[in-house]
């Protein structure tokens, strides 16, 4: 399986036995060996799939490497995050997807599965649309941040509410809802801005960033 390595905040290293490996365009700025690249459409996902991230937008273009040796990754001066992916699924915004292998089957889920209308209303007030990348499997997806990506655990004791903007994927046994902040401060123009917030209730992880989009 191909090894991780945290280069540091902003590059991940990925060594590669034969194996292949996908990754945003534009993401890969050295390698060594006998490692060779193309364009990659379908990338884990089936037919199905590509035509609903056509019709839906949440799509990203995809560099597939394969070979023996070692990758770097890094994009636009982001921060970078290996979350592991364990027989679970993974939610995360395609925009910040940066890597994946073979081993994660990709996918696009309706977001109004996730909490029924209240799903919907999310994807509404955040701007991000109704749908999301979905990775399934036992392997490592590398994802993007402005920032540090923080993961807040979920337990039906403790639910967590994150800022819209601020989100950037979960894994667990998830539902959400829109949270309203409407008190006399909106009224009167002394708002914070963030009067809609998402709460994420059950078994999980929220992974967010550590400052607004």
């Amino acid at each position: 399986m191909p090894a991780y390595q945290q280069i540091n905040e902003k590059m991940i290293e990925v060594k590669l036995n034969n194996e292949e490996m996908y990754a945003k365009k534009g993401s890969m700025i050295s390698y060594q060996g006998e490692v060779s690249f193309s364009p990659t459409y379908l990338a884990g996902q089936g037919v199905q799939s590509l035509a609903m991230r056509s019709a839906t937008a949440e799509g990203y273009s995809l560099m597939m490497a394969k070979g023996r040796g070692t990758v770097y990754y890094a994009y636009d001066g982001l921060f970078v995050t290996v979350i592991p992916v364990r027989g679970d699924t993974l939610y995360v915004e395609s925009d910040n997807v940066l890597a994946f292998d073979a081993r994660m089957t990709a996918g696009t889920m309706f977001l109004g599965n996730q909490g029924g209308i209240q799903g919907m209303a999310r994807g509404a007030v955040s701007g991000q649309g109704l749908f999301t990348s979905t990775f399934q499997g036992d392997g490592d997806v590398v994802i993007l941040s402005d920032g540090n990506a923080i993961g807040l655990p979920v337990t039906p004791e403790v639910p967590v509410c994150v800022d819209p903007q601020a989100y950037i994927g979960h894994t667990g046994q998830l539902s959400s809802s829109i949270v309203t902040d409407l008190n006399w401060k909106t009224f009167v123009g002394q708002a914070s801005g963030e009067s809609y917030q998402v709460k994420f209730s059950g078994h999980g992880t929220v992974y967010i960033q550590a400052s607004e989009r």
